[in-house]
Formats: C-alpha cells, sequence, structure tokens
C-alpha cells in the first residue's frame, strides 16, 4: 500500500467522523498554516455543525432509516475492519480520534519539490489536552513496535516529535512527525513541510496558501456568491500540481508511451490554476449546496488560453429548456453552449501531440480524397453545418446490469437536410455500419464486431416495427439476448443524434406527447425556478438536471447484487477508483454485503432532483448545484 493511501486514510476519519465546535481565535485559519505549494486542500470549520446537517438531509436520514440498519452496520464494521487491517503500524481505531479536534481540522496534499509529496492534517484541539496526549502517546507506543526511531526536534521553544519508520516489505522507509503548540495539533511525513506550519503559527505568513492568487481568486469568488452563508465544508485544487503530487506520493513510474498529464500541460491547460468551492447541507430549500469556481484568468501576455486549450470556449445565452424531444423518463439532461467550430479547429495540436505525429490534417486529406473513404470535407460538410449548442441526456435500462447506463449527445444543425446527406455517405462508406429506418428516421447502427451477437435488440419500442430489417430477422432478434450494445447515429429534429445504446436514440425519434416531455414534469420545473433564482440573473452557458433516484439507481442494484466492480457506468468507476485496491486492469473483490440492502424503492423516497447552473466569467467558470428534497412533488 503507497505511503499516500496509508496516511490519506489515517486522517480521512478525522475530518469526517469527529465532532468539534468554532474554531478558537488562538488557532489560525487552516489556509495560513499550509504553505502555498498546497496542491489539495479540504477543511471543516465545525464538524459538529457539518456532522448534524449532513444527518438532517434525506440521504443522512436515509442512512439512519430501520430498513438500511443491516447495511450501514456491516458497512461500518467493514470500514472498521479494513482500517485496522491498514493502520495496524498505528494500532488506531476510529474511537480513539473522535474526542480529539474541537474546532476547525484541514487535509492537505502538499508538493515541495517535484521529487516530493506529503500529507499534512492539522486540527485544533483546544480544550482537548487530555485526548490529545492520549492519542499521541498511543501513536508513540505504536510505532515503536514498529521499530521506528523516535527522536525530538526544538525549533525556538516547541518540541517536534520525530519518527523514522524503517522499509518493510510493503512499505519504503518513512518519516512522520508531529507537535503540538498553542492549541494547533499538525502532523505531516514531511519534516520541512512540518517546520512551515509552524513558522507561519508563529506569524509568518507570506508564503501561505491563503496567499496563492488561485486559492484568494476561489475563496472570494464563491463569498461572493454565498453572501452571508458560511460554508460547512471548503475545498481546494491545483488540478495538475495534484495529479504531480498523487504521482510522486504513490511512486507511480511514468507510464511508456503517451502520457497524458505532460501532453495537456505543454497544450495549455495549465491555464486553470485552480479549482474549488463551498458546500452546505441542509440548508432551505436545498439537502445540499455547492458552489464552485475554475479559475482560469490567462497568461502575462493576456492571451487567455493557448493551443488545443482554445477550445475552452464556452459562451454565455440562450435559453436552456429542454427540447420537445427529451422524454420525461430521462435520469440526466445536460445543456451546454460551446464554440463548435473553434473546439475543432483547437483539437488539432492536442491531436498532433497524442498520436506523436502531424496527422491531424492528413487525416482530414484522407477522409476527403481517398476513393475508398466517404470523401467528404469535414471541416466544410459536417463542422460548418453545426451550432453551438449541446445536450446530453442518459438513462438507465431495466433490468439493471453493469452496461444499463446509455447516453445520448445531441449538436444542432443549421442545415438538417444536409448534414444527414453527408452522414449517410459517411455511414454507408463503413462496413460496420447498419441502416435501419426508425419512425420514418434513417437510423446507421455501429455494429461492434466484437460482440458475441452482432444485433441489438430493440424491446418494447416502436423502432422495431419501422426496421428495415426484414420481418423474420425481427423474429430472431427478439429471441437472442444481446451481450453488447451498439452504438448509432443519425440526424433529426434539427439535431445531429450520437447514441452509446440504438434504443435510447429509438426513444428520442419515437412520438411523444405534450405531457410526456421532460419540460412538462414537475421535479424539473422544481429544479428550473431554483436555478433561475441562484443564477441571479446572469447569462449562462451550461445547465443540468439530475433525477437522483433513477442517475443512482444502476449503482445502488450493481451493489445489492455484489457486481458494484463491474459498473461502467461514470459513478461506478468513480466508486470503483475510489475503493479500489487491486492492479490497473484487474477486477476487484466486491467487500461490502450488497445484499442486506433492502428494496431500491426504500432509497428512492430520499432521493430529490437536482440541478446546476454555471456561467463563463472573465477569470473563469463559475457553477452552482443543489439538490432538492424529494418532499412536495
Amino acid at each position: 500500500m503507497s505511503r499516500l493511501s496509508s496516511w490519506v486514510r489515517l486522517v480521512f476519519p478525522v475530518v469526517v467522523l469527529v465532532a468539534g465546535v468554532e474554531s478558537r481565535a488562538a488557532v489560525p485559519p487552516a489556509e495560513n498554516l499550509l504553505p502555498n505549494t498546497t496542491k489539495g486542500f479540504l477543511t471543516a470549520a465545525s464538524m459538529d455543525v457539518l456532522r448534524d446537517s449532513w444527518n438532517k438531509t434525506q440521504i443522512g436520514q436515509l442512512m439512519q432509516d430501520e430498513a438500511m440498519k443491516p447495511f450501514v452496520e456491516d458497512f461500518q464494521r467493514q470500514m472498521q475492519d479494513k482500517w485496522l487491517k491498514t493502520h495496524q503500524k498505528l494500532g488506531i481505531t476510529w474511537d480513539d480520534l473522535q474526542e480529539v479536534p474541537s474546532g476547525e481540522v484541514a487535509l492537505g496534499l502538499i508538493l515541495p519539490s517535484a521529487t516530493e509529496a506529503a500529507a499534512v492534517i492539522v486540527a485544533n484541539v483546544a480544550g482537548h489536552e487530555k485526548q490529545t496526549a492520549s492519542l499521541l502517546e498511543k501513536i508513540n507506543r505504536n510505532l515503536t513496535s514498529q521499530k521506528a526511531t523516535r527522536h525530538t526536534r526544538k525549533v525556538g521553544s516547541v518540541v517536534l516529535t520525530v519518527f523514522d519508520v524503517p522499509k518493510t516489505e510493503d512499505e519504503a522507509a518513512r518519516q512522520v512527525a508531529y507537535f503540538v503548540n498553542a492549541d494547533l495539533l499538525a502532523a505531516a511525513d514531511n519534516l520541512k513541510v512540518l517546520e512551515g506550519i509552524l513558522a507561519r503559527q508563529e506569524g509568518n505568513k507570506a508564503d501561505s496558501l491563503a496567499t496563492l492568487n488561485a486559492f484568494s481568486a476561489i475563496t472570494k469568488r464563491c463569498q461572493k456568491g454565498a453572501g452571508d452563508l458560511a460554508p460547512h465544508a471548503r475545498w481546494f485544487v491545483e488540478p495538475f500540481g495534484y495529479a504531480d503530487a498523487i504521482r510522486v506520493a504513490n511512486d507511480q513510474p511514468r507510464k511508456k508511451g503517451t502520457d497524458m498529464l505532460k501532453i495537456l500541460k505543454e497544450q495549455g491547460f495549465t491555464a486553470i490554476q485552480g479549482i474549488g468551492g463551498f458546500v452546505n447541507f441542509n440548508v432551505e430549500p436545498y439537502e445540499m449546496l455547492h458552489r464552485t469556481f475554475v479559475f482560469a484568468p490567462g497568461n502575462s501576455n493576456g492571451e487567455r488560453f493557448t493551443l488545443a486549450a482554445r477550445m475552452l470556449d464556452f459562451p454565455n445565452g440562450g435559453e436552456f429548456i429542454p427540447p420537445n424531444w427529451v422524454p420525461r423518463d430521462v435520469a440526466t439532461f445536460a445543456a451546454f453552449n460551446v464554440n463548435t467550430k473553434n473546439a475543432f479547429e483547437s483539437s488539432k495540436t492536442l491531436v498532433n501531440a497524442v498520436v506523436g505525429d502531424e496527422v491531424f490534417e492528413d487525416v482530414l486529406d484522407s477522409i476527403r480524397t481517398d476513393e475508398n473513404g466517404p470523401q467528404i470535407d469535414i471541416r466544410r460538410d459536417v463542422i460548418a453545418l453545426l451550432g453551438n449548442r449541446m445536450s446530453v441526456i442518459s438513462d438507465l435500462q431495466l433490468p439493471v446490469t453493469p452496461k444499463s447506463e446509455r447516453m445520448l449527445v445531441a449538436v444542432d444543425t443549421t442545415d438538417q437536410a444536409r448534414l444527414a446527406a453527408v452522414i449517410k455517405k459517411w455511414m454507408e462508406s463503413d462496413p460496420d455500419t447498419r441502416r435501419r429506418l426508425i419512425n420514418g428516421h434513417e437510423v446507421f447502427e455501429v455494429v461492434d464486431e466484437k460482440a458475441d451477437l452482432p444485433m441489438v435488440t430493440i424491446e418494447n419500442s416502436p423502432a422495431i416495427g419501422n426496421s428495415l430489417v426484414k420481418p423474420e430477422e425481427q423474429e430472431e432478434e427478439k429471441e437472442e439476448k444481446a451481450l453488447m450494445p451498439n452504438s448509432a447515429v443519425t440526424v433529426a429534429h434539427g439535431h445531429l443524434f450520437v447514441a452509446t445504446h440504438i434504443d435510447i436514440l429509438a426513444k428520442v425519434l419515437a412520438p411523444v406527447e405534450e405531457r410526456e416531455l421532460l419540460s412538462n414534469s414537475a421535479d424539473y420545473h422544481r429544479v428550473q425556478v431554483e436555478l433561475t433564482k441562484l443564477a441571479g440573473g446572469a447569462e449562462q452557458f451550461a445547465q443540468v438536471f439530475t433525477r437522483t433516484d433513477d442517475a443512482y439507481r444502476g449503482t445502488y442494484e450493481l451493489v445489492r447484487a455484489g457486481k458494484m466492480p463491474e459498473a461502467e457506468s461514470m459513478l461506478g468507476k468513480m466508486l470503483n477508483n475510489l475503493l479500489g485496491e487491486t492492479k490497473e486492469g484487474v477486477l476487484r473483490q466486491q467487500r461490502i454485503d450488497g445484499s442486506k440492502l433492502p428494496d431500491f424503492d426504500v432509497a428512492r423516497r430520499y432521493l430529490g432532483p437536482a440541478g446546476v447552473t454555471a456561467t463563463a466569467e472573465a477569470d473563469g467558470w463559475f457553477a452552482v448545484g443543489f439538490t432538492l428534497s424529494k418532499d412536495n412533488q
């Protein structure tokens, strides 16, 4: 297990489980203590308030529901077992940490140099001297039992306790140090970083995180948006520095071949200097409310973006009401503005960098001139016909499987007939496509030749009746069970549609009654009212609507069935990355007994609709998001 993983799993429960009260003035804010080389930062000023607010949300109440009790208890047992197994070197249980901090608790991931990374925790322990002493003594005993060499280092009048922990079979040699001074407990796995924290506590704040331009700008923008509402939690990430710190902390060797992190840096994406925000729970009428700012101010030459980063052009303006082809029963609907032509041209240097050769124009030329190809001019015949509004919808196919999440992307077009002819010509030149007619629309199904079955069955869909496939072939298809969904593309309703599954495309091509449109659903209107309020009259470049019950159902059902590691949804992959401990490419084993989860209908009552609104500003993008209660629908 990596040094960073071990440390994060030590300190994370401090943040999420301990109780406390507001910080005393004697302890400076965490951002004044941590250095300006901090690449990741998470803090809560009052864990007591945070915990109580969370427990009052419907998700918090779900965790307290009697029907959930067996699963929650099993989950807690699993986490405690995992804690003990991965922290035998410390021998600390979660209960040991419950009573220590009394005020602000913060985590930081620091990158002091290109070859060093440090994890830090700072906590206000005012009034909890006895609990703090007990905890530190337990740490001392445990590290000593691991043959760690203990010594002290005096800096001014403050004594730092340092442990040199020898190398083991699973972990490299490491150093752990801490101090307690004027109600501040600080610990780190880098002695110089810890000494810097002490210096800032005693008044030297010139190089603190608070002075970092990106952190300061993000904090000010979120404060402006929040007004008098104090956040329950705050966070900050410097994206590329954080990725570098993770690599260093985990001793990850640079992978052979394409290094996307390096390429993105070289392509100008370091213009994004920081991302961060404020989070609140149980703030009427919101279950959760978050404000996020992406800080991208431009360079010293007045140029905001260069090379491929120029594709980050999201113009404000327009309405974001779902088009009349979006049916009511979707899990998510997102609409955003993008400068399509600019994005295409700006992608040139990125494509060339990824391939490692000047191939972009050659590929376009080949598509245009190859006698065996579609002979299409991509710029003139496709890109020039696209508008600047992109829409995305998703839903869930039942019964739930790892491949149940379906997605469709739509881009508006300025000339539907011409674009349809171009797409037809292009698709017909591809031997891996199959032509279908769905509700009068010509659709091209992209068949995955690696699939066990060549066709996908569209059950309970009006598309089957209009298919160009012969009736006897339709009957054969209905008897088959498709193991691999096939994507599809068409031009209809003034849009270019690209879908991960042909049946979600069939859904948007089917006639929809007025009352069955998403734009006429009650929960969408509830969210829209709040989006309008939170946008505050500012023009936006994006809006997102989510039914969290439908969006989370796939993950829930897979956990319940013991198949979570197989999940292919975005949420599923994120959780797998968070919880997984196996090597890349190796399917992890699900350790939580999902069979103890109640039927999803129990959880559904606690999962309300959510929304996000985003605005492009002169020095970045500001987004406000929220979740509403399930009540009053």
